[in-house]
């Protein structure tokens, strides 16, 4: 029993701080980011969508913002509040991303940031592995994070953030 306990501990565990389920892209989505013949033409699309309400992360009004460090077991242990306002100005702000993109997991993120709206919904999630990778996933899609990669300003501004929060 406590074999069983502890695999279904760590299952729950592990969906909590991942994704393991499908992420269902609409096929507006496919067809606005995807279905490009090069590289430049989806940096368009991007671009073009920055402001796009649509696409606004988290896709919702939020209400809180906690962030977590990702560590095994212990992680919803580790919430801090941190200024809704300060991170969705960096979230929404093209210029803390750039272009890079590097093969990583978000298993290897330092912190995960959860958006809630009025009725304390999880609408929003992002996971940042900065001093390793410099990257960044979100979901839902955001088109400002462009392919998840930090730029030197938004390293710097998202630092600032995680050290007002005391999770640094």
């Amino acid at each position: 029993i406590l074999f069983t306990g502890l695999i279904v501990a760590a299952f729950f565990d592990h969906a909590d701080r991942n994704i393991i389920y499908s992420k269902f892209t609409s096929k507006k989505e496919r067809i606005e980011f995807t279905f490009h013949k090069g590289g430049e033409d989806i940096k368009q699309a991007y671009e073009r969508n920055y402001d796009n309400p649509t696409y606004l992360f988290p896709r919702g009004d939020v209400n809180k913002v906690l962030i977590f460090k990702n560590i095994p077991f212990v992680s919803r242990l580790t919430g801090r509040m941190i200024n809704k306002s300060e991170i969705l100005d960096f979230i929404r702000n093209p210029e803390n991303f750039d272009w890079s993109e590097t093969t990583w997991s978000i298993d290897e993120a330092e912190y995960i940031l959860r958006f809630y709206d009025i009725e304390n919904k999880e609408i929003g999630k992002m996971w940042i592995c900065l001093n390793d990778c410099g990257m960044t996933a979100t979901l839902p899609f955001a088109p400002t994070i462009k392919f998840g990669g930090l730029s030197r300003t938004g390293k710097d501004r998202i630092s600032k953030i995680l050290k007002q929060s005391s999770l640094k």
